[in-house]
């Protein structure tokens, strides 16, 4: 068996959206003061690789204790689409890979963008899905759809208000090191059980056997 990290570490300062919480990690106390290390963090529900739930854009919406675990973990599919800053990532990436896109499938595309994590325009210049692709693979019914951007999409609020929540599809963003993964594998992402909210930090792996 193998594991290969799709997380990016979370270190203090990090970058965030900027409307988002600022990521803090400080030393709380020590083996000098308390007798043991703890550490104080301060971070949003969506820092770094994690996964939205429904309740982040529909107040109706499933909430991450309400999500049942089966949707974070199982087989996927990683769909190679290297896009460059700015690009679109409309119907036609998706048609080579369509008889991958069935009910109930986890589908990660993989840009290339997630090499530009901790750059100065990764959260502005990313390869944006456009509304078409998203209702594409809406219609699809797929499970999961993961990706190395940091959000689907530059039309943000339609992709998932509109497109992909609706349909609880579990959206899983800013995942790491998609090159060193197979094109098939098993997901394990679980989210932190926080009760009645909208998304999590999670440890994403990638599970071979």
């Amino acid at each position: 068996m193998k594991f290969i990290d799709l997380s990016h570490p979370l270190e203090h300062g990090q970058q965030t959206f900027p409307m988002d919480p600022k990521l803090s990690i400080v030393p709380h106390g020590t083996t000098k003061t308390l007798r043991y290390n703890i550490t104080q963090i301060t971070i949003g529900s969506h820092q770094g690789t994690h996964l939205d739930a429904m309740y982040h854009f529909l107040d109706d919406g499933k909430t991450l204790d309400q999500m049942p675990l089966e949707w974070f973990y199982g087989p996927a599919h990683v769909l190679r689409i290297p896009k460059k800053a700015n690009e679109e990532i409309r119907v036609e990436d998706f048609l080579p890979y369509e008889a991958l896109l069935r009910p109930g499938a986890r589908i990660i595309y993989e840009t290339g963008w997630h090499k530009h994590f901790g750059e100065e325009n990764f959260f502005s210049d990313f390869p944006s899905l456009t509304q078409e692709a998203g209702r594409y693979l809406a219609d699809k019914n797929i499970r999961m759809l993961g990706m190395d951007t940091p959000t689907p999409s530059k039309d943000w609020y339609e992709i998932h208000h509109d497109i992909l929540l609706p349909k609880e599809i579990v959206i899983v963003e800013s995942l790491a090191n998609l090159d060193q993964a197979p094109d098939k594998f098993t997901f394990i992402g679980f989210p932190l059980n926080i009760k009645g909210r909208d998304g999590s930090p999670i440890r994403a792996v990638a599970m071979i056997a």
